[in-house]
């Protein structure tokens, strides 16, 4: 059976953002696992003040990826109780390229609550684009502190939490898949 793939997306382009050291850790941590995945920035997809949508070059490319992909792993910060702003531009791009997909969504937060409300809207997000959120999200409270710049973790929980959701992340995907390709 072809590798499940799962790529990681980092969803916000703001300067100094905390949520890149989120992304490397869960990247260095998905090789430890049997699926095929890469960092997708947001940066690299929609470009500053865009409110129209994506250039056509990286929309066709975002296109093809997200049709590719079996499930995504998505890293978004919490500002103001919210998500990013390019993150719903660059998801708004699709729907049937999502359809039927399982999602892993990460929270990120520069204080105690690691991206709670970030999570919870981006499941409504999800559903509406008629994706499976996992149960299991990963929350990055206090992340300067917590992760560093290299995305280490010093914390053995977060190993054990981010091996938790990638498990149930491919169990989930794979069910997803021979269930589209029935």
């Amino acid at each position: 059976m072809k590798k499940l793939y799962l790529p990681i997306l980092l969803g916000t382009a703001r300067e100094g953002r905390m949520s890149e050291r989120a992304a490397k850790f869960l990247l260095a941590r998905a090789q430890d696992h049997d699926f095929e995945t890469e960092l997708l920035d947001v940066r690299d997809f929609v470009g500053a003040g865009v409110t129209k949508g994506m250039a056509e070059e990286p929309a066709n490319r975002w296109q093809e990826i997200a049709a590719r992909a079996d499930g995504f792993i998505v890293v978004a910060p919490e500002y103001n109780n919210g998500y990013p702003g390019e993150l719903k531009l660059w998801l708004d791009q699709l729907y049937s390229e999502y359809a039927n997909k399982a999602v892993a969504i990460c929270g990120v937060s520069a204080g105690w609550g690691g991206g709670i409300r970030v999570v919870k809207q981006l499941v409504m997000i999800m559903h509406q684009f008629k994706m499976f959120p996992i149960r299991n999200a990963l929350y990055f409270p206090s992340v300067q502190d917590l992760i560093s710049e290299e995305g280490e973790i010093g914390e053995e929980r977060y190993e054990k939490n981010a091996a938790t959701m990638f498990e149930e992340l491919v169990w989930l995907a794979e069910a997803l898949k021979a269930k589209r390709e029935s």
